[in-house]
């Protein structure tokens, strides 16, 4: 069975097997079939990408080595009962031995120490003592092996991986016969061979051997492009030989299979080299004296080998010969050239994989039935409708004229004639902005609550502490910087422990910590230092506005309002996460296509809003500004300021000053939207910005009920 490509092979042994056939792989396919090299390649990947569940769940399940597949099916089990990932479970597995015994269950170096005893797992006392030292032992492994795998080179890695994870020991202690076992271990000298001729390449290009993460795309496809299967391979077994045409050179058998002789498949297109990329290929043919490529040095030459291959392919049977296509494979295909060539004298046949029978799902109910004929009216001539007559179907339905078009929920007579909202919010008109569709759905049928992200959450806490530490700004103001660090750390601290709590693992509390720290330590720096405006003192945080607008309330909070002299404030937005550049935010806000209309609702309440009690803000914006504590830019925090009327003098990057037209701009936009809520005018007009079905930044959540079925473009 001949096969261009070793992909093509799978679907034939899948049948091979499931008529009880025995057949035999040659070259890199039965290697990489070998347990203990699917084993050592999965660990390989496990070690590169530690945070891919999949990865690590296959370097712990192979029975040659780490826990085994009975208990990692029960770790597996938890994990997904709970929702989490597996190598948290695995994690406190660990942290649950070391609370039981700290002597016999160290924790691995660089792990911190346990802390106050929680509730071990509910199926930590189904584990035998075995089980549970396999579990430890295998963890400590890994650790060491994840520290090696950043100074080892690639081969030596794999040499360790064996030796560390116990798998070479097993293959030896396995019973088997002399000849399986001689078999296996030269398919794992195989790939450590492959490995090593992989740091051949690499180091004679980059000068030192490759470390794993010097890796690019799959091992297994790395180690199947260095095995190359090029060269004959030879047969061990009395059974169906599948290899590649290059391995059949030389060798005739008595019936011949050749698979995928497809457009697109045969030829194949150019892979000059296994390893070697083509900026490689082009320096080695420039700058190495006296080099001579193995590689076709123009396509034609490719064409060329492909046919010689072609041809090879088709002289391998004594006897009888059956060449296969199929019309699409990944994409169209149909006959290949070279069979249009070869023009050979056989008979042609078509077969398909379809069920000739019958079963219920074929059968149409009669709805389903009227369904389809309507949508394809021009089938419904006077013959068909007296078939669907003495069926019983509804022929008044198949001929009405608007039978069979798709359901449209919105649109000219389908919209709402209007719509009663108690108020509105800054989020709710983003919303809109963002997409008609995704505010109706997001806030009238209330179909899908936006779950609350670590973000959102991360951001929430911030604003608790910072609104804690600036209503006590008239003690802590006249103080040192070192002082006013200490003032905001004392917030932090009351606050940070009930927020921590509610992360579920001891890793993601020291991660969540160190992000929050390290958003505060930039934030009191650049509060500390030398300001880019004049910045009095704080006149209200998290302040509540009420805001009539074209007969409507808009109800929002403004974070942050600072005195700036003069009588004039500046408004403040917290961002939390990467900033924008001044040239983006601007047309976010307030540009000619703006979709945020935040900061304009917050100049708008600054002027004509009123507070819960009813008494005018009575605020005069001079600057509105965006704070991005996570960035630490040009010496300082990221601000985007955006001065009302005059400049205040700062670099472009810093500041924009908005006109009148660009404030007129955003409120025209704001009732503009208020009027067509308020008309029912909810058709979909996604934007491409992110949380909307046409961006491939995050993605609509009601996609799957929407009809509307957009996509990010190509």
């Amino acid at each position: 069975m001949l096969r261009s490509t070793t992909a093509l092979g799978a679907p034939f042994e899948e049948a091979l097997r499931a008529l009880g056939i025995p057949y035999e792989v040659r070259g890199w396919g039965a290697t990489a079939r070998n347990e203990v090299v699917r084993f050592l390649i999965g660990y390989l990947e496990s070690l590169r990408h530690p945070d891919d569940d999949d990865a690590f769940e296959s370097s712990l399940a192979s029975s040659l080595g780490g826990i085994g597949p009975r208990t990692v099916s029960r770790l597996r089990a938890h994990a997904s009962q709970r929702a989490r990932p597996l190598k948290r479970v695995v994690n406190r597995v660990m942290y649950a031995l070391a609370n039981r015994n700290l002597q016999r269950y160290p924790l691995p170096e660089g792990w911190s120490p346990p802390g106050e005893a929680r509730p071990e797992p509910d199926f930590m006392p189904f584990l035998s003592e075995d089980e549970l030292e396999r579990i430890h032992r295998a963890v400590l492994a890994r650790e060491r092996l994840q520290e090696r795998a950043r100074r080892l080179p690639l081969a030596s890695l794999a040499y360790s991986v064996l030796i560390e994870d116990g798998a070479a020991g097993k293959l030896l202690d396995l019973d088997l016969a002399p000849d399986h076992r001689t078999e296996a271990l030269g398919d794992l000298r195989a790939a450590i061979e492959g490995l090593e001729s992989i740091e051949i390449v690499h180091e004679r290009l980059n000068g030192s051997k490759p470390l794993l993460a010097d890796i690019t795309g799959s091992l297994e496809s790395l180690l199947a492009a260095a095995a190359d299967d090029t060269d004959a391979a030879s047969g061990r077994l009395d059974a169906v030989q599948v290899m590649t045409v290059h391995q059949a050179k030389g060798l005739e058998f008595e019936v011949v299979f050749c698979s995928g002789f497809a457009h697109g498949l045969f030829p194949l297109a150019a892979r000059p080299h296994p390893l070697l990329d083509a900026e490689d290929r082009a320096w080695l043919e420039q700058y190495r004296v006296g080099f001579m490529p193995s590689w076709p040095s123009d396509p034609d030459g490719h064409i060329a080998e492909e046919a010689r291959l072609a041809y090879v392919a088709l002289t391998r049977a004594r006897r009888r010969l059956y060449v296969t296509y199929a019309d699409t494979y990944l994409r169209q295909a149909g006959r290949s050239v070279f069979l249009e060539m070869a023009e050979p004298e056989a008979d042609s046949r078509e077969l398909t994989r379809a069920s000739s029978r019958l079963t219920p799902a074929d059968v149409l109910l009669a709805r389903e039935a009227e369904v389809l004929l309507a949508a394809h009216p021009v089938a419904v001539n006077q013959s068909a409708l007296a078939r669907a007559g003495a069926l019983g179907l509804d022929v008044g339905f198949l001929t009405d004229p608007v039978s069979g078009e798709p359901f449209e929920p919105y649109g000219e007579g389908r919209n709402p004639a209007s719509v009663e909202i108690d108020h509105f919010s800054p989020t709710t008109l983003n919303d809109y902005l963002k997409c008609p569709r995704l505010y109706w759905y997001n806030h009238h049928p209330g179909l899908v609550e936006e779950p609350r992200s670590v973000a959102m959450a991360r951001g929430g806490f911030l604003h608790e502490v910072l609104q804690d530490f600036h209503e006590h700004e008239a003690e802590w103001r006249p103080l040192d910087a070192e002082q006013q660090r200490q003032w905001l750390e004392d917030a932090l601290q009351r606050y940070l422990g009930a927020y921590l709590s509610r992360m579920e693992g001891v890793l993601d509390r020291k991660r969540e910590e160190r992000q929050v720290r390290t958003l505060l330590s930039n934030y009191i720096r650049s509060l500390t230092g030398l300001q880019h405006i004049r910045r009095v003192g704080t006149l209200a945080t998290e302040k509540r506005f009420h805001l009539q607008l074209d007969g409507v309330e808009v109800v929002g909070k403004i974070d942050r309002v600072n005195d700036v002299g003069d009588g004039e404030v500046e408004v403040v937005d917290y961002k939390t996460g990467s900033g924008k550049p001044m040239r983006f935010a601007y047309e976010m806000y307030f540009g000619p296509e703006l979709h945020d209309v935040q900061l304009a609702l917050y100049y708008l309440a600054c002027k004509y809003g009123f507070d819960d009690e009813g008494k005018p803000l009575g605020f005069q914006p001079r600057f509105l500004s965006l704070w991005y504590p996570k960035d630490w830019v040009w010496g300082g925090m990221r601000q985007d300021i955006f001065s009302v009327g005059r400049p205040a003098g700062l670099k472009e990057y810093r500041e924009r000053a908005l006109s009148a037209e660009d404030l007129e701009r955003s409120r025209a936009v704001v009732v503009t939207a208020i009027e067509r809520i308020k008309g029912g005018h909810f058709e979909p007009a996604p934007r491409e910005i992110p949380g909307t079905c046409v961006t491939r930044f995050g993605s609509c959540p009601h996609a799957a009920i929407c009809s509307y079925g957009g996509a990010p473009p190509e």
